[in-house]
């Protein structure tokens, strides 16, 4: 907690003598305090405070191949099941190719747009394994295309590659033909 964030015992017996209840994230050490009447005690909006921009890295390219979709959902609804039939993962610490089983669970939904559920297994060029899993969303947008971001997570038991394990990270629908490919950066 820095300095600025801190409060004290007695100002901190004070506002719960008034009846004030403390907001979750001041007892997660945040600074914010919510008052008996509905105002807050807080930083003010806009405010800066260090580590709270986003900054990123490029993690890796991942092209996915796609294989045969099968409609699997019930009548009205549209859930999509599409074999991801190969495909490989490119990036500066990392590389190769994505094998079975693999495939993208999608849910259609009535405005258009899907839901994206990706779960393959990743080979790296060293023969170790990584799970994948992405969620998003994917919508078409005006004059043709498609809008696509993914979340995507990775576990491994790999040594080598233990470090994706607490990786989060965005991935970016990159348009290339025939084949589905996301621009994938470790948000830092």
């Amino acid at each position: 907690m820095r300095t600025d964030d801190r409060i004290t015992r007695r100002t901190f017996s004070t506002l719960l003598g008034a009846g004030t209840a403390l907001a979750p994230s001041l007892l997660l050490g945040g600074s914010a305090v919510a008052t008996a009447d509905g105002g807050s005690l807080a930083p003010p909006v806009g405010s800066a405070h260090e580590g709270d921009a986003l900054q990123s890295e490029f993690l890796m390219e991942l092209v996915l191949e796609r294989g045969a979709a099968s409609n699997v959902g019930p009548a009205g609804a549209a859930r999509v099941v599409v074999a991801i039939a190969g495909g490989t993962f490119q990036g500066p610490k990392l590389r190769g190719t994505l094998v079975a089983p693999s495939a993208d669970w999608l849910s259609v939904r009535p405005d258009g747009s899907s839901l994206v559920d990706i779960r393959a297994v990743m080979q790296t060029d060293d023969e170790q394994k990584i799970y994948l899993t992405c969620r998003g969303i994917a919508y078409p947008v005006p004059g043709g295309g498609l809008h696509s971001r993914v979340l995507p997570f990775f576990e491994t038991a790999s040594a080598r590659y233990a470090w994706l394990n607490n990786v989060v990270a965005v991935g970016v629908l990159r348009p290339v033909p025939a084949k589905i490919s996301y621009r994938v950066f470790q948000i830092l």
